[in-house]
C-alpha cells in the first residue's frame, strides 16, 4: 500500500476519531502569566529565556488510549514526534517542569515546530494508561517517532531543567 493511501486512511480515521472525541472535550485551564511569575518568585527561579508574554499552553490533555491513538496518527500525518507527558496531582517536580522547563521560550518553540505534545494526569487516569505504560514515578515523558513507534531508549524520567530538556528534544527532532 502506498504512503499516500496509508496517509489518507490515517487522516480519515483521525478525523472520525477527532469528532467522536471532541464531542466530550473540555477546555484545558491555562496557566496565566501572573501565576507563573508568582511561582517563580516564590521559588526564586530565574531562567534566561523565559518569556512570560509568549507563554501558551502547548499540551493537549488526554484521558484515554483512543485519544492517544488519534494524536499518534496526527503526528504521523504531520511528520512530527509525539511527546506524551505524564504528571500527577501534587507532584512537586511535575509542577516544576510545567512552570520552568515548559515555560522556557526555546522549549516552547521547539515543541511547536517539531512535536505533537500531549499530557496525561497519571494520578487520575492510571487505570486507563497502566495497560500500555508502566510508570514508576512522574514526571515521565515518552516519545513516539514520526512513524508512530515508541522510542523506548529515549524515555525521560524525573525533572529536567530547561536547558537539558531543550537539548534532548532538539536532538530527537533532527532527521537521520
Amino acid at each position: 500500500m502506498s504512503k499516500v493511501i496509508k496517509g489518507s486512511i490515517f487522516l480519515l480515521l483521525g478525523i472520525v476519531l477527532f469528532f467522536v472525541w471532541n464531542s466530550s472535550k473540555k477546555e484545558p485551564v491555562a496557566l496565566t502569566p501572573e501565576e507563573l511569575i508568582k511561582t517563580m518568585k516564590a521559588e526564586k527561579i530565574e531562567t534566561h529565556s523565559l518569556n512570560v508574554k509568549e507563554f501558551k499552553p502547548i499540551f493537549t490533555k488526554i484521558k484515554s488510549l483512543t485519544q492517544l491513538e488519534f494524536y499518534k496518527m496526527d503526528a504521523i500525518v504531520t511528520k512530527k514526534i509525539l511527546m506524551v507527558y505524564f504528571y500527577s496531582d501534587g507532584c512537586y517536580y511535575c509542577e516544576k517542569m510545567k512552570n520552568i522547563t515548559f515555560a522556557d521560550s526555546r522549549v516552547q518553540k521547539e515543541l511547536v515546530k517539531n512535536y505533537v505534545a500531549i499530557s496525561v494526569n497519571y494520578s487520575k487516569y492510571k487505570d486507563v494508561f497502566r495497560k500500555k505504560f508502566t510508570l514508576n514515578a512522574t514526571p515521565t515523558i515518552i516519545f513516539f517517532d514520526r512513524e508512530g513507534n515508541q522510542m523506548k531508549e529515549d524515555i525521560s524520567y524525573g525533572y529536567q531543567g530547561a536547558e537539558d530538556f531543550y537539548n534532548k528534544i532538539e536532538l530527537l527532532a533532527e532527521p537521520f
